[in-house]
């Protein structure tokens, strides 16, 4: 098991944090997806090839993260500038899969003087875009999902997330394996994130779908939006909103759904942030 590092941030809180890959390489931040935690990461030695040296942690709530009531997805920027001061990284760049997508949007857009590029990855713009109609291209089961979450807020998402749970324990079956040790870890990376209780799953859906904090426009820093063909979650009027509210950046496109696998595109993408 990969050691933790406990940071504390300036409100007191404790964040738990992992580093993988070599001490010298290019440091990135990769943020976790909903639910998920600080082990989630590229299986073997792919980020000692690519020299990228990798800060993961368990976002407010997961983990071994102290929850954070009423977060929004910008205070994500503050949480990783306190892990990159005392990791002493004055530069770094931020990635962020799925429900970790907004964060790693937002410390691009808020620590401007901080970050190089920003990538995110299966990430739908916010529920209250404007110039979008979030919800006309989804599927039904989705609709109903972000309508209830939005409507009904913690009591429905408490619900959602013993589901999720549920399915995490049974050994997340009808999950694809995709590279060796690639299931290994996400279920791994899943079960840490579940085991503390709901409130990191809860607490991410309430910030997605409330104000997220920042504009896109701010994201002033290249940015890439990793999309996948098959992912029903980010429709094609999703991915044409993001083409035309990038102010640095550009989409591109996958094969795969909303887990992949993708291993060798992320690897390059991942190698693309680290590499200003």
């Amino acid at each position: 098991m990969q050691s933790t590092t406990m940071v504390t941030t300036g409100d007191g809180r404790a964040l738990a944090v992992c580093e993988w890959g070599p001490a010298d390489g290019s440091p990135i931040f990769w943020l976790h997806g909903t639910p998920g935690s600080r082990y989630l990461r590229h299986p073997g030695d792919r980020y000692e090839r690519a020299g990228l040296r990798v800060l993961t942690y368990d976002r407010p709530g997961y983990g071994e993260s102290t929850r954070a009531p009423g977060r929004t997805v910008s205070d994500s920027a503050a949480d990783v500038t306190a892990i990159a001061d005392a990791f002493g990284l004055d530069r770094f760049g931020v990635a962020g899969v799925s429900g970790g997508g907004p964060p790693a949007l937002a410390v691009a857009a808020l620590a401007t003087d901080r970050v190089t590029r920003c990538a995110a990855i299966v990430c739908g713009p916010p529920p209250e875009a404007d110039g979008l109609d979030f919800l006309a291209d989804l599927t039904e089961e989705d609709r109903a999902f972000w309508r209830q979450a939005s409507e009904r807020g913690e009591e429905y998402l408490l619900g959602e997330f013993e589901d999720a749970a549920a399915w995490v324990r049974a050994g997340m079956p009808d999950l694809g394996s995709g590279t060796p040790g690639y299931r290994e870890m996400l279920q791994e990376a899943f079960a840490e994130g579940v085991r503390s209780g709901p409130w990191g799953f809860v607490d991410d859906f309430l910030a997605v779908t409330t104000a997220w904090g920042f504009a896109i426009g701010d994201v002033a820093v290249p940015t890439k939006v990793m999309l996948a063909r098959e992912d029903t979650s980010v429709p094609p009027s999703h991915a044409a909103w993001w083409s035309q509210h990038l102010t640095n950046g550009e989409v591109v496109w996958v094969d795969g759904d909303h887990f992949g696998p993708r291993d060798a595109q992320e690897m390059e993408l991942l190698a693309w942030v680290g590499g200003a």
